[in-house]
Parts: structure tokens; C-alpha cells; sequence
């Protein structure tokens, strides 16, 4: 991806089964990248690897079509995705995917490397669901396991990892997930989205306890990592799109303006 003509363009995409990618133009000037899958969702066995490289100066927007779905994984199998992306002098990264929802017995592992240059930035979303509640899976899958790194200058700026599995206890006991239904994790990073992280931590330290989201937001150089636990997709959903409105203000558009 680079910086061509005062628009960021993807200059060259190569996928194969099971990814798919469209890059479809857009209003504004920034290029916004979908991954999907061929059936829609991810079975046992595949394994998705995303490199993605950014030119200095250039914007992308990653996202999904719709939520990612994680059928059952058979013989224990499990599906993977992983993603590295490389950013240049001043470009930016949005990964905006929307929430994974694994089925019964599924099993899911993903893992995400990110190369910051000095002054490059990053928005980072991760949700995932209980799974498909109307069906009575909440919390049923075999094991889900996710790592994030962000890396600055070879020097580590930030490691997640969350794992879930049920033999360390039920996922849906009192002590665990009880009665929520949606866990997202959001990472900002970058001098120029300094200003709206602290904002963010702000809000949230501000927020009212009875909204029904239960939400911290912790202090990263240069940034924020927050997360949410909703009762509903749809509450943190909510919740995601007011207090990352700012992104407007960087993309032309959020995110979410042609999606819910």
C-alpha cells in the first residue's frame, strides 16, 4: 500500500483460498482493505497469514464484510489467523474487524504482530462474542486463544494475550463471563491519536456504572488500551462507535457509516 497521486492505494493484493480481499474505492482518500473468507467463515484446519505493508505517509482501513464465524473444529483441529503488518513514516493502520463469533466446539487461535516506524499509528479493534446465543451457545467453544504485539523500533511497545478455555473453569460461570455477552479489547497508539486515547481514558473513568458495560482503560506510551464487557453485541457496539467517533475526523468517515 502506498501514498499515489494524494490518495493511498493498494498497488499490489494477492490472496488465496480461504482469504479473500476486495479493496473497493471509497470517498476520502484513504484505502480501505476487506478480508473475508470463502463461505464466510473459518472451518477446521484453515489458517489465514495477512502481510501487509504500508509506504510512509499512507492510510489503511482493514476490516470484515461481517462478523467472522468459527464452526466446529473436528479431531481437535483448530483454525488459525494471523496477521504482520510493517507501517511506514507516518502512516496509519485502522483495523476494524467486526466481532468474531465461534460456535460450539471451536477452536480458534490468532495472532497479530504489528511494525510501528517512529511516528506511525495505530487503532486496533478485537471483539469476539459468546457465539450464536439464539441457539443457546453462549460461551461454548472448545478453546480460543489471541496474542497482539506491537512492536516500535525493534523494541516492544505492547503484548496481549488472552486466552479462553473452558477447562480452566465454564466460560459462562459467575467467576468468568456470567451473564456478558461481548468482550472487545481497542489499542491506540501514535502521536497524532495522543490526544483523543486520553480523552478515551477520561470518558471512561467518567462513565456511569449503569450503562450495563463494564469498561477500564489503562495508559500505554504514547497511548490507550481499552477494554469493554457488554450484556449485547449491540451495547458495546454502541459503545465503540461514540467513543472512536473521532476517527471521522481522520478517515473521512468512521468505520461503521455503511455497516450498521
Amino acid at each position: 500500500m502506498a501514498r499515489v497521486d494524494g490518495r493511498s492505494r493498494v498497488i499490489r493484493s494477492r490472496a488465496t483460498n480461504p482469504l479473500k480481499l476486495w479493496s473497493p474505492r471509497r470517498p476520502g482518500t484513504d484505502a480501505w482493505i476487506y478480508s473475508t473468507t470463502f463461505g464466510g467463515g473459518l472451518v477446521s484446519g484453515d489458517r489465514v497469514q495477512l502481510d501487509l505493508d504500508i509506504e510512509p505517509d499512507a492510510t489503511a482501513v482493514l476490516t470484515t464484510q461481517a462478523s467472522t464465524k468459527v464452526y466446529r473444529s473436528l479431531r481437535s483441529r483448530p483454525c488459525s489467523q494471523q496477521l504482520t503488518a510493517r507501517l511506514g513514516s507516518a502512516a496509519t493502520l485502522v483495523i476494524t474487524p467486526d466481532p468474531l463469533v465461534c460456535f460450539r466446539g471451536a477452536i480458534y487461535e490468532q495472532f497479530n504482530r504489528i511494525h510501528l516506524a517512529d511516528d506511525s499509528s495505530l487503532v486496533h479493534i478485537d471483539w469476539l462474542t459468546s457465539g450464536r446465543s439464539a441457539c443457546g451457545e453462549c460461551w461454548k467453544f472448545a478453546r480460543l486463544a489471541t496474542r497482539l504485539e506491537v512492536i516500535r523500533d525493534r523494541q516492544m511497545l505492547l503484548l496481549d494475550s488472552l486466552t479462553l478455555d473452558p477447562r480452566d473453569g465454564a466460560l459462562d460461570g459467575p467467576l468468568r463471563m456470567g451473564d456478558y455477552h461481548c468482550l472487545a479489547t481497542v489499542v491506540i497508539l501514535g502521536p497524532p491519536l495522543e490526544n483523543a486515547a486520553a480523552t478515551i481514558r477520561e470518558d471512561v473513568d467518567d462513565s456511569n456504572p449503569d450503562s450495563g458495560c463494564l469498561e477500564a482503560a489503562s495508559p500505554l506510551a504514547e497511548g490507550t488500551i481499552w477494554r469493554i464487557l457488554g450484556p449485547t453485541t449491540e451495547a458495546v457496539g454502541t459503545r465503540l462507535r461514540q467513543r472512536l467517533a473521532f476517527l471521522a475526523d481522520h478517515l473521512d468517515e468512521t468505520p461503521w457509516n455503511r455497516k450498521w
